[in-house]
């Protein structure tokens, strides 16, 4: 079938869209008179006269190059479409430089620059800024990162109050610790007593948790200056028997063996490196 296959109007919009498609090129359909040339095969296609408005787009599939579309708009007096495809309703033949047209809430294509975590320019590039990929975007599969402040008070009371580090993940996961810094910022007064430290399972005192790190020396704490302490997850560092009932769907808490620090000042901050992996 030669000329226009098929037509239809899309209701409820303003202006109205009629949609053709076409065996005939761009240069056949944009001829005067077209639409005429084609009243049999339209009423053929429609089942009866078509109704056209003054204000009606047309949107053609046409057949240049295996398949266009293009907008134009009706031309009453001659039975035509436009020489040229147009920019149909609210859209202007201009955009600002670097702008995207968005729909807006009452389905108007509307002008808008790009914000938030990624940039385009007007050469069509794009770019996600610094700092905009978080751990919590990331499949849970992939290493994360989170830092949590410790205070001087939470540290000489984990002993018998475990500091939480991170949630645990939810049932059949289970925290698997890649590596952690302890990093102190020294204030006025050295720690005292305690005991070793070191990241564990659960909130269990008195460092008697599951292990999910190595443990560093008490008496390292006592440095009268800012200083970090780095810890590794217990693969490759100690046996590492972590039995599902007391680490799967467990936090991670930071605590210490024999006796609560004394007299520190000093703060911390956790950096923890870790992934979440699903145990079923």
């Amino acid at each position: 079938m030669a000329g226009i296959t098929s037509i239809s109007r899309d209701w409820g919009f303003a202006p109205s869209i009629v949609r053709i498609s076409t065996t005939d090129t761009l240069a056949t359909i944009t001829t005067t008179g077209y639409l005429l040339t084609q009243t049999d095969q339209i009423e053929a296609v429609n089942a009866g006269p078509f109704d056209w408005a003054v204000t009606d787009y047309v949107l053609v599939y046409y057949s240049d190059a295996g398949g266009s579309w293009g907008f134009f708009q009706y031309v009453p007096a001659t039975g035509s479409l436009t020489a040229a495809p147009v920019v149909p309703g609210s859209l202007s033949a201009t955009l600002p430089s670097g702008d995207l047209f968005v729909g807006s809430a009452g389905n108007v294509a509307t002008a808008r620059a790009l914000t938030g975590d990624i940039a385009i320019t007007n050469t069509g590039v794009s770019s996600i800024g610094a700092n905009k990929v978080l751990s919590s975007m990331v499949s849970p599969l992939l290493e994360k990162y989170v830092a949590v402040p410790i205070t001087a008070a939470q540290f000489n009371g984990m002993y018998a109050a475990p500091m939480l580090l991170l949630a645990a993940g939810g049932a059949n996961t289970l925290i698997v610790v890649k590596r952690a810094v302890l990093a102190m910022t020294f204030v006025s007064a050295a720690y005292a007593a305690g005991g070793v430290v070191g990241l564990q399972y659960d909130s269990t005192v008195h460092g008697a948790g599951v292990a999910a790190s190595n443990t560093e020396a008490a008496a390292d704490f006592f440095a009268a200056a800012s200083t970090s302490f780095a810890f590794n997850g217990v693969a490759g560092n100690t046996v590492a028997i972590a039995p599902f009932t007391t680490t799967v769907n467990k936090g991670l808490y930071l605590s210490n063996q024999t006796g609560a620090f004394t007299t520190g000042d000093g703060t911390f901050i956790c950096h923890l490196w870790y992934s979440i992996i699903p145990t079923v």
